[in-house]
């Protein structure tokens, strides 16, 4: 059962946000590091894949799966492609290209029948605070609402989590978001989880410093909303929320 069948059942109504030009499906064959991927093709050429995401992704990308990848539009990079997706276990395609995530975002933030926040007055990328740059600072009401995002790839028996590798930059990012709420002002994460799941989790298991600061922020008032997506022939779309698991002691 494909992405699209599984959220119609559900009785989710489906909103477009992104579109992905898909060129090829291939047979993964390896990752002789993290940015960087050998792709079969049906004619059987092997090709260099540009990888851009850090996170380990074993259970995507692994010998043998059909991963999914488009041509590079600039002639004088390294590598003529870019990996777009893998194919998980039950025949989801999941986006496992991070630069997609600031589009993505941006159209979610700017609809405001989607958005958690609603309608904004104002919205700036990558906006400098001390020695760190985070993803947005919106401004509605007068007020302001610093926003990070995080891409969710990983997913087990419908529990979707991160990081699937220790994140120093993330529990820095939690540290920082929590400073900016006891300064006054709102601060929020959004959880792109484009793995079909029910509820979120920190994953204590990889990386217990971003567990530890993820409900910290909680605490503190830091808001913080899973948003459900999936990729369906090369569209990003946008399916609700879904829940935050209670911290596990």
């Amino acid at each position: 059962m494909g992405n699209h069948d599984f959220f119609i059942r559900r009785g989710v109504k489906l909103k477009e946000l992104y579109k992905i030009q898909i060129d090829e499906e291939g047979i993964f064959l390896e990752r002789p590091n993290r940015f960087i991927a050998h792709v079969q093709l049906d004619n059987n050429s092997e090709e260099i894949v540009h990888v851009h995401d850090s996170g380990r992704i074993k259970e995507l990308l692994y010998k043998g799966n059909k991963v999914k990848i488009r041509r590079a539009t600039n002639p004088n990079r390294k590598t003529n492609w870019d990996m777009i997706s893998g194919r998980a276990s039950d025949g989801e395609d999941i986006l496992i290209n991070s630069s997609f995530h600031r589009y993505i975002s941006e159209n979610l933030l700017n609809d405001f029948e989607i958005s958690p926040f609603g309608k904004i007055d104002k919205l700036k990328a990558e906006v400098k605070y001390g020695n760190s740059r985070l993803d947005y600072l919106l401004e509605k009401d007068g007020k302001k609402i610093w926003v990070e995002i995080k891409g969710v790839s990983l997913a087990e028996d419908r529990v979707a989590m991160f990081p699937d590798a220790p994140s120093e930059r993330a529990v820095k990012h939690l540290k920082e978001l929590i400073e900016l709420k006891n300064l006054g002002d709102r601060a929020a994460v959004i959880l792109l989880v484009f793995r079909s799941s029910d509820i979120f989790r920190p994953r204590y298991e990889t990386d217990p410093k971003f567990n530890e600061y993820f409900y910290k922020a909680i605490s503190a008032g830091v808001e913080i909303y899973p948003i459900q997506l999936s990729l369906d022939n090369g569209i990003i779309n946008y399916r609700g929320t879904i829940k935050i698991m209670d911290e596990i002691d």
